[in-house]
């Protein structure tokens, strides 16, 4: 299973992660990411999912808080990530 996991990883990087344009999608998303933290951040604690409010309010420190909106962006699907962009980023 190992080495077939190897294999698969061998060939996702060779066939789709070194193609025309990768690198590119890659910054694009990077910085849609970086702007939906920044105003996910901003808007909290209405900006953030009901269940991750708590966390929200016990946290303790700045970085405890961005913990907890790094967890709410990584809980989106690449879907979401862009409707939750164009809603929080967008005028």
């Amino acid at each position: 299973q190992r080495l077939e996991c190897a294999l698969l990883k061998g060939i996702t990087a060779h066939y789709v992660m070194t193609r025309a344009g990768v690198i590119a999608a890659q910054a694009r998303e990077r910085e849609l990411l970086a702007e939906l933290a920044a105003a996910v951040e901003r808007g909290a604690p209405g900006t953030l999912d009901p269940l991750l409010r708590p966390a929200w309010y016990a946290a303790q420190t700045d970085p405890a808080r961005r913990r907890v909106v790094i967890d709410q962006i990584a809980s989106l699907t690449d879907t979401s990530a862009i409707a939750w962009h164009h809603r929080l980023c967008e005028p």
